[in-house]
């Protein structure tokens, strides 16, 4: 409707009106009310007065906003609510989670995955997503997940899942009205890729009602149990870290040392496989420098090749990830230099590209 100084209007969305003193352009215009104030107000807002169109305009403006009440607002299709079954002994602790979920759920161990970022608690959850690429966190998600729900963050090849194995999630718990307050929780998304290569890996989860690979990230009855600021770790912290390392690496030359630390990385009794991703070595390396980080994988590495040689085992992998290559360029320079040992590149369909084999042969 146009208007033209002059013209007397009432408001729509409000009691009262005026008379039409300035006309800005045909979307707002300036009306003097009863205290003799002159107001900016938006056009569609107004009606004439006293005018034999006055009850077609009524009726066009009431039948304008009847239908933006009725639009229905948009939900957000990536955010689903979860199953819960709350008599089921089988159902997950509380807590949050990633969900790998195989696109084929009649072969989990071929085709693309979808990933989801599980909020299995009675809190809302706000969270961020970091990523590590050569050694730098990288942000890559954000956002809020509603109570008992799950967020779709994605669809991935299963060459993509090295960048989303030791991922580091920040989240902020809250419920409104009276409640006990969660401490923050920040940590790394740890599993090993190699994971997905194994069909044990999918199990039934009935919070998603289709086969998944779930990743813990915490526990309610974990995190509650924390103070409210966790300390970083410290100088003092990586000084104990090496001190256990060079007294397992002492105790190695005592007849009477029992048992090996590569027990808990053996598969048979002459064969281990040692995972070196940082996550696997220390629990909490957020505030490490790179050549840190390094020196930790490549001791332990080290360490783990002294040993195979002490015990006598026939092999041994290393699982270095693919990352930027940095880890594996090292240890090929150092298997380069050992005797008695051959190394190629592990089984693919086990472990893609990021393992490295090793035999190791006693009468070379």
């Amino acid at each position: 409707m146009k208007f033209k100084p002059g013209d007397r209007v009432s408001f729509l969305n409000e009691k009262g009106g005026g008379v039409v003193t300035k006309v800005i352009d045909e979307n707002l215009v300036h009306v003097t009310i009863e205290d003799g104030f002159e107001i900016p107000v938006i056009a569609t807002n107004l009606i004439k007065t006293g005018t034999a169109e006055m009850s077609e305009n009524i009726q066009k403006a009431y039948q304008r906003i009847q239908a933006q009440q009725q639009e229905p607002e948009e939900e957000d299709e990536d955010v689903l609510p979860l199953y819960i079954s709350h008599n089921d002994p089988e159902q997950r602790p509380d807590g949050v989670y990633l969900g790998i979920v195989p696109e084929i759920q009649e072969n989990p161990l071929t085709g693309s995955l979808e990933l989801y970022l599980i909020n299995h608690t009675v809190f809302e959850v706000l969270f961020s997503l970091f990523q590590n690429h050569s050694g730098n966190w990288h942000g890559t998600e954000y956002g809020f997940i509603p109570r008992e729900s799950r967020m779709f963050l994605g669809t991935i090849g299963r060459s993509e899942i090295e960048k989303w194995a030791n991922s580091l999630l920040q989240t902020v718990f809250f419920a409104e009205g009276k409640t006990d307050p969660f401490p923050p929780f920040a940590g790394l998304l740890n599993f090993k890729p190699v994971k997905i290569y194994k069909e044990e890996s999918f199990r039934y989860e009935t919070l998603l009602r289709t086969k998944a690979f779930f990743v813990e990230a915490c526990k309610l009855d974990e995190l509650k149990k924390k103070t409210i600021f966790e300390e970083k770790i410290s100088t003092e912290n990586m000084v104990n870290l090496q001190e256990k390392m060079n007294i397992n690496q002492r105790s190695e030359s005592s007849p009477a040392a029992k048992p090996s630390f590569l027990d808990k990385h053996k598969i048979d009794d002459k064969i281990a496989e040692v995972d070196l991703h940082i996550g696997e070595l220390v629990d909490n390396f957020t505030n490490l420098e790179k050549n840190d980080l390094l020196n930790i994988q490549l001791d332990y590495f080290n360490k783990c090749m002294h040993q195979a040689h002490v015990e006598k085992l026939n092999k041994i992998i290393f699982i270095h990830g693919v990352g930027n290559g940095k880890l594996k360029t090292e240890i090929v320079k150092l298997l380069q230099k050992t005797e008695g040992i051959e190394f190629y590149d592990a089984l693919y369909a086990r472990y893609g590209m990021g393992a490295t084999e090793v035999h190791l042969y006693r009468n070379k």
